[in-house]
């Protein structure tokens, strides 16, 4: 009796706990189980009792829960462990304590702890994706025990790993450019002691030695006595956003010169010292063609030693002269990468000798008729072949100095044309202000209008000038016959008897008698040649399109009317580089001009174009829906598609299109063109010649590939690959004949990976035949133990990566 109440009361007590709690035997028969526990199974205890705990509370999976509890049982040690019931959605903490009869098992739901767990891991991994495209990167300095803390991003902007780095204030400061060390320590001393927010760009040296360009802004936390104790902050990398700034406001600069008819020398060394700038070590050289074409005059260049200078002023043009001799004859580019070996330099070898020039790199300057202008060279102290970007900027560089060039000449020859009129033939007339007639002109006046005389006389002044000009020119008559009778530089269109108009800029004054005597200055040419170089500053020298800044500022004007959505094309052509590499600069230019003209035919009124970059085009459209827009994506692709007939070869071509709009991806111009852009590089890399559109969840699983790859670099000294081994048997017998090792990956952030996600990965970052060699050696290794332990009469196999097999030493690596 005493037993009985005794077990009354526990019972009692244990059906009062708030978790699930059952008791087994060692056949796994539920033996007893409180309230809670019957809740959970949803059945009462006499039910339950005598049942097998797996039929009533079945798993699904890796049966975690059933293992973890006979491993209890079999070791008879408790086992506390964490796993999710797939049948009841849901999490649970399990803590497993056996006797020599059974186990006593209590459930603990932890399933909104988990999801809040979850929900915290997902957030982090996106602040890690937004930091990487962003390029931005935050840190936390303990001040207190000078310590540290980078976010991942923040280490690739630094060029750096974790282990390389000396977390502390001294440093950081010590990777801050010696230059901005002093500027910036003053910044974060001045900031911990007012306890204020701080912002500042820097530039840090990477221990490869490139030079970035960031943006660091902070915050500062003090404790209760007002000390300065901890510094939270960002950094993002803006480097080549501030040298797409210093490109466009130095090229910027160059044609407001130009169109201000700035002296040509002033212009082209205003290039070779921008050029300079970008490219650190670099020497420019502007060198101008003659009117014959046969010689190389000297130009600009503001870093070279004039005594080289003067040497090369005057030298000919022809094969095996020099770099800039032979690209203006050849009329491509010439690389010399080292001068002393190079046969172009035969004759001009001591000459660069005596000045230290070891490499010289010169590209022809095509004019629109296609003459070669001038050479564009970029010198060097030292043997160096030119890398892509280089090339780039020098490309870059080419219309303005061409636009340059060309504006120069036709400057002079207005100028003397001009003086010539300014001495002799000065255009003169005599007017009627009572008849509004021309009744007297000298023979300029006839030479420039193609009328006698008597023809000019004959016919009211109005009836010459341009009826968009006839309220001016009725206005400027009307000044005449006033108190002041005079008009001082009053222009407007004439029309001569071809039935052209020419701009006449005239001075004039009125005498008592009602006549006025007149002055004119024929201003056509100078006004086509402000309106070209006006056209110049805002236009792509070669298509003739719109630049991109000019589109950009037209795209927020429509972006600025949130009424209806705005559609952006971003048109890259595939494989064009090899129009280029194959058949020259030239043939490219023409080729891009056609597709220019194309695209711009196809798109007719319907939106607006421009060139963006190399062999990229955008289109901003309004009024379309996504059928629409689609539909003409697809026509601007069959437009690029047609063939390129020319009489020395025929091209085909193809396009890849990507597509944004607003307000779904972006209200920015910048946001909408990255997403249109990132659409079209999505669109090359399923194969080109196609459209695609952008796609948030397809950019999400494009930023969730780069989180692998940063991961999956450095993996193996991490330790976190691993082999797994899967017997091969023998059909007939179920003998063991070998083993397959198969590679798998554990990240502590990312859990197990699966191969099919982090293989291909690591291929396109190059990195299997690093993880390949670790493979191959992990399982030399394991055959090689289980040998020593005496098994014989069994092989492992190993998938082996194509990488890995380009690479000599595989065999010698095994036999190792």
């Amino acid at each position: 009796m005493e037993s009985s109440r005794k077990d009354i009361g526990f019972h009692h007590v244990f059906d009062r706990i708030t978790d699930a709690y059952v008791a087994l035997d060692k056949d796994w028969r539920c033996a007893w189980l409180n309230a809670k526990a019957c809740d959970l199974f949803g059945r009462p205890a006499s039910g339950l009792i005598g049942k097998q705990i797996w039929a009533e509370f079945p798993e699904t999976g890796d049966h975690r829960f059933r293992l973890s509890c006979e491993k209890a049982m079999a070791e008879q040690q408790p086992i506390t462990l964490e796993w999710f019931h797939q049948p009841g959605q849901c999490w649970f903490e399990n803590h497993i304590h056996p006797s020599p009869d059974g186990l006593t098992i209590d459930f603990v739901d932890i399933t909104e702890r988990k999801r809040v767990e979850q929900a915290l891991q997902h957030n982090q991994r996106m602040l890690a994706d937004a930091q990487q495209v962003a390029h931005v990167g935050n840190w936390e300095w303990d001040i207190v025990d000078n310590k540290v803390t980078w976010s991942a991003e923040l280490y690739r902007i630094y060029g750096l790993v974790p282990w390389q780095y000396a977390a502390t204030f001294e440093a950081y400061l010590a990777m801050v450019h010696p230059l901005d060390r002093r500027r910036v320590r003053a910044v974060i001393e001045t900031a911990a002691r007012a306890h204020k927010p701080f912002e500042f760009d820097e530039r840090i040296v990477r221990i490869d030695g490139s030079v970035r360009t960031l943006r660091s802004s902070g915050v500062v936390e003090v404790d209760i006595q007002g000390n300065a104790v901890r510094m939270l902050g960002a950094c993002q990398d803006i480097t080549a956003r501030r040298r797409a700034e210093h490109v466009e406001a130095g090229q910027q600069e160059i044609l407001e010169g130009i169109a201000t008819q700035r002296p040509l020398m002033d212009s082209l060394e205003r290039i070779a010292l921008l050029h300079e700038e970008l490219n650190p070590g670099a020497l420019c050289s502007v060198l101008l063609v003659d009117d014959a074409g046969e010689h190389i005059l000297r130009g600009a260049a503001p870093s070279l030693p004039e005594t080289f200078n003067q040497a090369i002023d005057g030298l000919a043009i022809g094969e095996g002269q020099g770099s800039c001799g032979t690209a203006a004859w050849r009329h491509e580019r010439v690389v010399v990468a080292d001068i002393a070996s190079h046969p172009y330099w035969e004759h001009y070898r001591e000459l660069a000798s005596a000045h230290g020039l070891k490499a010289c790199w010169s590209t022809p300057v095509p004019g629109r008729s296609g003459r070669v202008l001038g050479t564009y060279a970029v010198y060097y102290y030292e043997c160096r072949e030119p890398t892509p970007e280089e090339l780039g900027d020098i490309d870059r560089m080419l219309p303005i100095v061409a636009t340059a060039i060309e504006s120069a000449r036709l400057v002079r020859r207005l100028y003397e044309r001009d003086r010539f009129f300014d001495l002799s033939m000065e255009i003169y007339c005599i007017f009627d202000t009572a008849a509004e007639r021309i009744i007297q002109v000298n023979p300029s006046f006839t030479r420039v209008t193609g009328y006698t005389a008597e023809e000019l006389s004959s016919l009211h002044y109005l009836d010459f000038v341009h009826p968009d000009d006839r309220h001016a020119a009725t206005h400027a008559v009307s000044a005449l016959t006033a108190a002041s009778g005079r008009v001082s530089a009053f222009a407007y269109r004439f029309r001569c008897k071809t039935g052209a108009y020419r701009w006449l800029e005239w001075e004039s004054i009125a005498t008592p008698d009602g006549l006025a005597y007149a002055v004119a200055h024929d201003t056509t040419d100078r006004r086509k040649a402000e309106a070209d170089l006006a056209y110049a500053a805002s236009h792509d020298a070669v298509t003739g399109l719109p630049h991109h800044l000019v589109f950009e500022s037209m795209l927020a004007t429509l972006l600025a009317d949130a009424s209806a959505p705005v559609w952006l094309f971003f048109i890259g052509l595939d494989r064009f580089q090899a129009v280029n590499e194959s058949m020259g600069h030239l043939i490219g230019d023409a080729v891009l001009q056609c597709v220019a003209g194309r695209l711009s035919k196809t798109l007719g009124d319907a939106g607006h174009i421009a060139r963006f970059t190399g062999d990229e085009f955008v289109i901003a459209a309004t009024s379309m829906d996504e059928p629409s827009a689609f539909a003409l994506a697809e026509r601007l692709r069959d437009a690029v598609a047609l063939p390129i007939e020319r009489s020395d070869c025929r091209l085909l071509l193809t396009a890849s299109i990507g597509i944004s709009h607003s307000p779904d991806h972006g209200r920015t111009a910048q946001e909408l063109l990255r997403r249109a852009e990132a659409a079209m590089r999505r669109a090359k890399r399923q194969g080109r010649d196609s459209v695609c559109g952008f796609s948030v969840g397809q950019m999400q699983d494009i930023e969730d590939r780069l989180v692998l790859g940063g991961h999956l670099r450095g993996a193996i000294q991490r330790g976190e690959l691993e082999l797994h081994y899967q017997p091969q048997r023998k059909a007939a017998d179920c003998a063991v004949t070998g083993f397959e090792a198969l590679l798998r990956w554990s990240n502590p952030e990312l859990g197990r990976v699966s191969p099919a996600r982090f293989i291909p990965i690591a291929e396109a970052l190059g990195l299997m035949p690093e993880i390949g060699a670790w493979v191959v050696d992990e399982a030399c290794r394991q055959l090689r133990a289980w040998i020593d332990r005496g098994h014989r009469g069994f092989s492992i196999a190993v998938n082996v990566s194509v990488q890995q097999l380009q690479r000599p030493g595989l065999v010698d690596q095994v036999r190792d």
